[in-house]
């Protein structure tokens, strides 16, 4: 029998991932129930929906804890569909009423629309452009990719002391010093209304007031402008040097332009890991023609010890001179069909002229590969076979997740490289064949 107090523990941990672990524990048994009553935190998680009794019941019984609070629509399973609810501006802020006076008590904010409505940032933050604080809130999640709503939300009164993860799409807030300042995550998608120069200079003026980040994920929506341009004033250089992580992500063909200049203006010397994400929708997605701009404008990475290249960066023009600016290079991962057989041999000869130009303690440990669907274990142990001329790699441990070319059973024939191989399969990475249909109905 577990102390009631580690029981208590491990409801709370359920309630993170299910919001309707409370009610299932408090039916167990009476003696469960009673735990569950009277451990206000098992009951600060509010899904605002149809539900409204039920939600205000556990407000209730959170006492005076914190509140995490979420509106984003609720699925609705029939047979083989799932239907979608599209949110209106009424019910939105028939919902938000019921927990905006309780504002003070908010420990984070987390409201994600999938399907496009009118007003409904004005409808859901309304009453949090008034003259209220939010001295408890530590984490804002503000999602909504259709946003047409160009508006400038100034919320909370410029009061969040601690205020530290934030993450925004499809909107645009007023970035106030003393709401952001202490800011140590940030997930950004530029909300679209400013372009080019314009859309770089306010995402520098963001990055110079939360300079304390630690961690930042960029990302400019594509509106077809990479080549946008303005007379807007770029400032200075913005040092970023807590920064340790950084995702820059393209949703489109092109690299935008905007995203060109911030990073001509940005220095991260502690950056330990570096992301470049694509998210082109397409199964083999071309090369980003301008990423030799972003050769000459990336900062320099002296520190950085884990790269993720992915997709449309994958180009081995930008990406073999990469490697050998990176001293302190631990982990490689490459995600994507472009990784063929000839990819990884250019990969090892690189690596190889990259361990004559750096110091043995500055050599590529891992090699991660993703979703390489070209690649077979014979392109594998070709790559890795030990050329005349070249230097040994230095690689110890290759990672090989989802390529379908290569399951477990190639464990014997990659036994032989000297390396220790671990090799994830495929299977269920795909869409189930009994997959649902999602219907996005209006309320």
């Amino acid at each position: 029998m577990l102390p009631a107090e580690l029981l208590a523990h491990v409801f709370v941990l359920g309630s993170e991932d299910d919001c309707m672990v409370p009610v299932v524990v408090s039916h167990v048994c009476r003696a469960w129930r009673a735990l569950a009553l009277h451990t206000p935190s098992l009951w600060r998680r509010i899904v605002l929906d149809g539900r409204s009794d039920m939600w205000r019941q556990r407000i209730v019984r959170a006492k005076a804890c914190t509140l995490d609070i979420r509106l984003t629509p609720h699925p609705q399973e029939f047979a083989d569909i799932t239907v979608v609810p599209i949110l209106d501006a009424y019910t939105v802020m028939r919902c938000m009423s019921a927990v905006t006076p309780l504002i003070p008590r908010w420990r984070s904010l987390d409201i994600q629309f999938d399907a496009y409505s009118p007003q409904l940032w004005n409808a859901a933050l309304s009453a949090c452009c008034v003259q209220v604080h939010a001295p408890a809130l530590q984490e804002l999640i503000l999602v909504y990719p259709g946003n047409d709503d160009m508006r400038e939300f100034a919320l909370f009164d410029g009061s969040a002391p601690r205020l530290r993860k934030v993450t925004l799409r499809g909107i645009r807030l007023t970035w106030i010093p003393s709401l952001f300042q202490d800011l140590t995550y940030l997930d950004y998608t530029h909300h679209g209304f400013t372009r080019g120069q314009d859309a770089a200079a306010e995402v520098l003026t963001m990055l110079r007031i939360s300079s304390r980040l630690h961690e930042l994920r960029l990302s400019f929506p594509w509106r077809g402008d990479a080549h946008a341009v303005s007379a807007a004033s770029i400032p200075l250089t913005v040092a970023l040097a807590r920064l340790t992580t950084l995702g820059l992500s393209v949703e489109g063909p092109e690299i935008p332009a905007a995203l060109l200049t911030v990073l001509a203006h940005i220095s991260c010397p502690a950056l330990r890991t570096l992301r470049l994400y694509s998210t082109y929708p397409f199964h083999r997605p071309s090369l980003f023609p301008r990423l030799r701009n972003v050769s000459r404008v990336l900062p320099p990475l002296p520190a950085l010890e884990v790269l993720h290249i992915e997709h449309g960066w994958l180009d081995p023009r930008f990406v073999f001179p990469l490697l050998l600016s990176l001293p302190r290079l631990r982990h490689l991962a490459l995600k994507g069909v472009r990784v063929t057989g000839p990819f990884l041999l250019g990969l090892m000869e690189n690596l190889s002229a990259r361990r004559t130009h750096l110091s043995v303690a500055s050599r590529l440990k891992v090699l991660e590969v993703i979703g390489c669907d070209m690649l077979n274990a014979e392109d594998v142990v070709h790559a890795f076979r030990l050329r005349p001329g070249w230097s040994r790699h230095g690689i110890e441990t290759i990672l090989i997740r989802d390529c379908s070319g290569i399951g477990p059973a190639a464990i014997g024939k990659l036994a032989g490289l000297g390396m220790e191989v671990r090799i994830w399969s495929g299977a269920g990475r795909g869409e189930s064949a009994a997959q649902k249909k999602v219907v996005y109905r209006q309320l």
